[in-house]
């Protein structure tokens, strides 16, 4: 595949398998489920509290107060506890490792020389001509996902695009046998999207090859 295939055409497109930088977002969610469900479980409990008549006896008092708190009781596990638990359960299978969210992010490489980032509030697009292309490794860590180590693919365009993106890293879980390459090891955040180490490579080797073609037309 060459790089004047066309610009518009794709080369190869991948998608992430984890989406580092949208743990945020997925806290941000979980908080918003259960403010709303302790919110609706409120609203709820109120409406199932005791009503009881002016001339009531003692024993329907009794009855009713009982059955009011048994109501709220219900209400307060199921919309107050199980309802939110069930959802932030379903949110973090969607966050998971090759999961439905990081799924809807993809990375490509265009025809014209571009690498591109885009999907699920990303959209990031940069040239390949002139590009310094380097790769390290990054230790990591976010939250419930734990700490690992990344190997990174770090782009930097040689001039700013017009959407003022300078720079895209791309990630994947390091491997032992990345530190036979002798790669600068350091730490930082988790900043980018990983992919599974397949498309890394592929990702990798089609940039490099991109990144080559265009400076020796450039220099040709």
């Amino acid at each position: 595949m060459a790089v004047s295939e066309g610009p518009s055409k794709v080369l190869l497109e991948v998608r992430a398998d984890l989406d580092v930088p949208g743990e945020t977002g997925r806290q941000a969610r979980i908080f918003v489920i259960w403010l709303f469900c302790l919110t609706l479980a409120v609203i709820a409990g109120t409406r199932v509290g005791a009503h009881i008549p002016m001339n009531a006896s003692g024993a329907l008092v009794e009855e009713e107060l009982a059955r009011s708190r048994a109501d709220k009781a219900k209400v307060a596990f199921l919309l107050g506890l199980v309802l939110p638990a069930l959802l932030t359960l379903g949110l973090n299978f969607r966050y998971r490792r090759g999961g439905g969210h990081a799924r809807g992010v993809i990375v490509d490489v265009t025809g014209g020389g571009e690498l591109r980032v885009w999907g699920r509030g990303y959209g990031s697009r940069l040239s390949l001509r002139g590009a310094e292309v380097t790769e390290r490794l990054v230790d990591v860590y976010a939250g419930r996902l734990g700490a690992w180590r990344q190997r990174r693919l770090r782009v930097r365009s040689a001039f700013r695009a017009s959407t003022g993106v300078s720079e895209i890293e791309i990630a994947t879980p390091a491997r032992e046998s990345d530190a036979d390459d002798r790669l600068r090891a350091e730490g930082g955040e988790g900043d980018c999207v990983e992919l599974g180490r397949e498309d890394y490579d592929k990702v990798r080797e089609l940039v490099l090859r991109a990144s080559k073609e265009l400076s020796e037309a450039d220099s040709a």
